[in-house]
């Protein structure tokens, strides 16, 4: 069993990937889709949901904000690319989210994320 093996039986997420793309409709007119009308790269697959920050104080002018980054982790095999959207189901919730450039190891995938939207 490899390390990504053992790494994988922790997932307990799982996430589909949207990628964009360049169309072209029966009438010739070529359309672009991206976000959630984009190609489904990936359904399904196994990774893992994880805070890194746990939510440090911004502090602006007049108001505060802590915003949490979170990272997914994936097989090395999944190949998610910066700009892709994500729906990722952790613990009941829909979550979308847009990838940033991975980290790719030898044993996984570190995929940094901007959360756009938890859905119950």
């Amino acid at each position: 069993m490899s390390e990504a093996d053992i790494l994988a039986l922790t997932y307990e997420d799982k996430v589909t990937v949207y990628r964009a793309f360049k169309d072209t409709l029966p009438s010739g007119e070529s359309v672009f889709k991206e976000g959630f009308e984009g190609k489904v790269i990936y359904s399904d697959k196994e990774c893992a949901l994880s805070s890194q920050s746990g939510g440090k104080i911004n502090q602006t002018a007049s108001t505060a904000s802590a915003p949490t980054e979170y990272s997914l982790f994936t097989r090395p095999e999944i190949d998610i690319q910066p700009n892709d959207h994500l729906i990722i189901s952790h613990l009941g919730k829909n979550i979308m989210a847009v990838a940033g450039r991975a980290a790719r190891l030898s044993s996984h995938n570190n995929i940094p994320l901007k959360i756009e939207k938890e859905v119950v």
